[in-house]
Parts: C-alpha cells; sequence; structure tokens
C-alpha cells in the first residue's frame, strides 16, 4: 500500500503518525481540528525506503517489516472515521522521516505532530525529526503534547468537551527559507 496524497486535494490537514502515544494525541488533535475547518485529514505514516544507512553489522534483514505499520495505519484511520468521515491515510517511503512529512505536507493547510517534550533538564524541547519538520514543512506545523488521553472509552475519539482534548502545545509557520 504506497498511498499517496492525491495532488490537487481539497483542502486538508496532515497528521504524523508512527504508533507513539504522541502520534495518537496528535491525530485525535488534527480529527477535531479537521472538523472544525470543515477540510480532509491525511493521517501518514513515513516507512524506510531501505536507502538509509545501516551499520554494516545490522544484516541484510535489518529493515522492519513494514505489513504492521501499514495495518496499524488502516485501523487507526478506521477508529477516526467513527468521529469524522473525512479522514484518509497514506504512506510514505523515505529514508528521512522528516523530509517524508514535508513532502506529504505539501499544499496542506497545517501539518501537526505528536512530541513527547523534553525528556529531562536541559534536553531539547523537540526530537529531530519535529525540529526537522519544523524548518522544512511547506506550510504552518502545530506540536500536539501527552498532556490527557486521547482515546474514549469505547474506542471511539473522543468528543467530550475540551477539558479531555490533547491541546496544542506550540506551532509556527513552515516553508522552506
Amino acid at each position: 500500500m504506497d498511498a499517496r496524497i492525491p495532488a490537487g486535494t481539497a483542502p486538508h490537514i496532515v497528521v504524523g503518525y508512527d504508533g507513539t502515544r504522541p502520534a495518537a494525541f496528535a491525530l485525535e488533535w488534527a480529527v477535531r481540528e479537521a472538523r472544525l475547518r470543515d477540510c480532509d485529514l491525511w493521517a501518514v505514516r513515513v516507512l524506510d525506503n531501505g536507502n538509509a544507512p545501516h551499520a554494516p553489522y545490522a544484516g541484510a534483514h535489518a529493515l522492519p517489516r513494514t505489513g504492521p505499520a501499514e495495518r496499524e495505519l488502516e485501523h487507526v484511520v478506521e477508529r477516526a472515521r467513527r468521529t469524522w468521515p473525512r479522514v484518509h491515510h497514506a504512506v510514505r517511503r523515505d529514508d528521512l522521516a522528516a523530509r517524508g512529512l514535508a513532502r506529504a505536507a505539501e499544499g496542506a493547510q497545517l501539518l501537526v505532530l505528536g512530541t513527547r517534550g523534553p525528556s529531562g533538564p536541559g534536553a531539547p524541547p523537540l526530537g529531530p525529526t519535529a525540529s526537522a519538520c519544523l524548518r522544512i514543512a511547506p506550510c504552518p506545523v502545530v506540536f500536539v503534547g501527552l498532556e490527557r488521553a486521547p482515546w474514549a472509552q469505547d474506542g471511539a475519539f473522543d468528543d467530550a468537551p475540551a477539558r479531555r482534548t490533547a491541546e496544542p502545545v506550540g506551532s509556527a509557520g513552515g516553508g522552506a527559507r
């Protein structure tokens, strides 16, 4: 399934999804934002294209199997469609996650990413992928933190009052300079 966001797609938001809790928070926030803007939402997972350098001792089977990652993306998008039916998914193959996300966000209103925040005193506020996306994304970038639980108890996206939703922790204008 190497699905791509069709060129000339209607107004849309792109959310990076990698299977982590921060990504789940970002997806929930992005679903709510897409509903507010009445636009499509594309959940994008960037998978290794095999061109990244690997340690010579890693062996020929060092590349991760991508089937489970693609199925997980499909499953989470199905759950998101319970709240907003205009959620789609796409897989990008690239050797760098930030570059794949930036390419997927071409023409988007927003790029939404989950972030764990600083991992300790003196740690940078953003990881390397988030920092790179902030520099190279062709649209504004929103970072969503880990403050609140992303799912309702029934497994659907929570549509309860805002006190239960993930809130953005920061945003910045995008675009290569």
